[in-house]
C-alpha cells in the first residue's frame, strides 16, 4: 500500500552499485561510521522524517539512525485518499498501521512536531489516544489533529474523535507551544484546561467542532499570540482576556447569534471575521460586530470574509482604523449587481488613512458582462459622479481585485478607486476560475454550485476577454497609473 511504503527504505540498484562494487566503497562507508553520534544527529535534525529513512542505505551505522530522530513527524496523507469510497476503509486502516510503527518505533526523547492528517474517526479513538500520549511523553512542541472527512466518507456526524479529556491533566502538556484542533470535537472545558496547563502555549486553532460551545480564553500570564476559531456550529460565546494576544481569527454560520468580547487584548493588530450572515434574519446587520469596537485604532491588518452583502450592510456612520495597512474583503454571492454594492467599500477605505493594500475578492451573480467600449460610454457619465462625491486617498498604493468577470459592477468600481487613490502604482486583476470553483465546490459537496454564477454563465473565454477589455480601459481612462497587470 502506498500509505505503508511511503517512507520505507528501499536500497535502489544504482546505490549497491556505486558503494559496494570496490573496497575503497567500502572504506568510504566505514569513514561514516566512525562519524560520532552528535554530528550525525546535527546533520539529519534538519531534514523531514522521509528524507531522514532514506539515508538509512547510506551506511550500515544509518540504518536505525532514523528512530532518534526529533524533528516534525508529519504524517500528512490527506491528498492520497481513494476516491473509491470502498477503499476507505482500507486506507485507514493502513494509514493507522503506519503512524502507529513509526512512533512506537522512536528512541528519540524529545519530538518537534506531531501532524496527524487523515479522515479518520471515533472508532480509532484507541489509537489516536495512544499517539498523543506517545508524543506529550516525548515533550512535543507543536500538535496538530486534522482528521477532515473525505467527500465520500461514510462518517455520520457522531463519529468524530473525541480529544480525551484524561489527556488535559497530562503533566507534560505543560511543553506545547500550538495546538490545532480540525474535525475533532472538544468542549470548552478540555481547551481551558490547555490553556491553564500550558504556560508557553502561543497558537490555539480550533475549527468545525461539533461539540464547543463557548469558551473563556483568559489569564495575566497567557502568552497565547494567536487564536483562530472557525466553523465550529453550536459555538455562541467567546470571551477573550489575553495580553499578548497579536492575531484573532473568527468564521462560522449564523453570525448573529454570535457572542465576542474582546476584553483585553492590548496587543492585537490582525483580525480575520466572516462567515455565514443572512441579511433576510438582520435586516439591520452591521458589517462590524461590537466586538471589534474597542481595538479598531490598533488594527493593521483587516480580513473580511462574508456569504452574503447588501448595499445597506455597511453602518451609515463607518469606524476610523487610523493604523490599518492592509485590507482584504471576500463577498460571495454579490446581491444588485448593478447598484454598484462595491462602491460601499470606498467610504470605508476613507477611513483609513494610511491603508497602503486593499485586497477584495467577490463572486457576482445573475448580471450582464460589459462587452464594448460603447457600452462602457454610456455608462461613463453616470459613474463621473462618483469620482467626486468621496475623498482622494494618498497612501493606497497597490489594489487587487480576485474574481474579475468584466461586469459592470467591478469595472465600475476599478474605474472609480483608480482615480480617488491619487498615487496608486498597480491594479492587479485576477479574473474568475471556473475551474478553481467546481473544485471548492466539489471539495465541500456543494454540487454544481458555482454554475449559478455570472462567470459560469459567460465562459472563461468570455471572462477573459472581458478583462482583457478592462485594463485597457483603465489604461485609457487611467493613465498615469504605473500599471495594470492581467494574473
Amino acid at each position: 500500500m502506498a500509505l505503508l511504503s511511503a517512507i520505507e527504505p528501499k536500497p535502489k540498484k544504482i546505490f549497491t552499485k556505486h558503494l559496494y562494487n570496490s573496497e575503497h566503497d567500502d572504506c568510504m562507508i566505514d569513514r561514516l561510521i566512525e562519524l560520532p553520534e552528535e554530528l550525525l544527529y546535527r546533520i539529519l535534525c534538519p531534514l523531514s522524517l522521509k528524507e531522514v529513512v532514506r539515508t538509512s542505505v547510506v551506511s550500515r551505522k544509518w540504518r536505525d539512525l532514523w528512530q532518534f530522530f526529533s524533528g516534525s513527524l508529519n504524517f500528512d496523507a490527506s491528498k492520497t485518499l481513494m476516491l473509491d469510497p470502498k477503499k476507505l476503509l482500507n486506507e485507514r486502516d493502513g494509514y493507522v498501521e503506519w503512524v502507529t510503527r513509526i512512533l512506537n518505533s522512536l528512541k528519540a526523547e524529545t519530538i518537534d512536531e506531531l501532524r496527524v492528517c487523515f479522515d479518520l474517526t471515533l472508532q480509532h479513538r484507541t489509537y489516536i489516544d495512544r499517539w498523543i500520549e506517545i508524543a506529550l511523553m516525548k515533550k512535543v512542541k507543536r500538535l496538530e489533529l486534522d482528521f477532515k472527512p473525505h467527500r465520500l466518507s461514510d462518517r455520520t456526524d457522531s463519529g468524530n474523535y473525541w480529544l480525551a479529556r484524561k489527556l488535559r491533566g497530562s503533566s507534560e502538556i505543560s511543553l506545547l507551544t500550538s495546538l490545532c484542533l480540525k474535525h475533532v470535537d472538544v468542549s470548552g472545558q478540555v481547551l481551558e484546561s490547555f490553556l491553564s496547563n500550558c504556560p508557553l502555549l502561543e497558537t490555539l486553532h480550533v475549527s468545525h467542532s461539533k461539540q464547543l460551545t463557548q469558551i473563556n480564553v483568559g489569564g495575566t500570564s497567557l502568552r497565547l499570540k494567536h487564536l483562530h476559531i472557525s466553523y465550529c456550529e453550536c459555538i455562541k460565546s467567546i470571551e477573550v482576556y489575553a495580553p499578548n494576544l497579536v492575531c484573532f481569527e473568527y468564521s462560522g454560520e449564523e453570525m448573529q447569534a454570535m457572542h465576542i468580547d474582546l476584553k483585553y487584548v492590548p496587543q492585537l493588530c490582525d483580525v480575520s471575521y466572516g462567515g455565514e450572515w443572512d441579511p433576510t434574519i438582520d435586516v439591520h446587520g452591521r458589517l462590524f460586530p461590537s466586538c471589534l469596537e474597542t481595538c479598531l485604532s490598533q488594527l493593521v491588518n483587516l480580513s473580511l470574509n462574508f456569504r452574503f452583502w447588501l448595499s445597506w450592510m455597511l453602518p451609515l456612520e463607518h469606524p476610523k482604523f487610523p493604523n490599518l495597512r492592509y485590507l482584504a474583503c471576500e463577498v460571495r454571492n454579490l446581491v444588485s449587481p448593478g447598484s454598484g454594492v462595491l462602491l460601499n467599500l470606498l467610504p470605508l477605505v476613507e477611513r483609513m488613512p494610511l491603508l497602503h493594500r486593499l485586497k477584495v475578492e467577490v463572486e457576482i451573480r445573475e448580471t450582464q458582462i460589459v462587452k464594448t467600449v460603447g457600452e462602457v460610454g454610456e455608462l461613463l457619465w453616470y459613474w463621473e459622479a462618483d469620482l467626486y462625491r468621496g475623498k482622494q486617498h494618498k497612501m493606497l498604493r497597490e489594489v487587487e481585485m480576485v474574481g474579475f468577470v468584466g461586469a459592470q459592477v467591478d469595472i465600475r468600481f476599478l474605474y472609480v478607486l483608480s482615480h480617488r487613490a491619487v498615487n496608486l502604482d498597480s491594479i492587479a486583476i485576477n479574473p474568475w476560475n471556473a475551474d478553481a470553483d467546481a473544485d471548492a465546490d466539489a471539495d465541500a459537496g456543494a454540487g454544481a454550485g458555482a454554475g449559478a454564477g455570472a462567470g459560469a454563465g459567460a465562459g472563461e473565454q468570455q471572462v477573459k476577454e472581458a478583462t482583457k477589455f478592462a485594463h485597457d480601459l483603465l489604461l485609457q481612462y487611467r493613465p498615469q497609473t504605473a500599471k495594470f497587470l492581467l494574473l
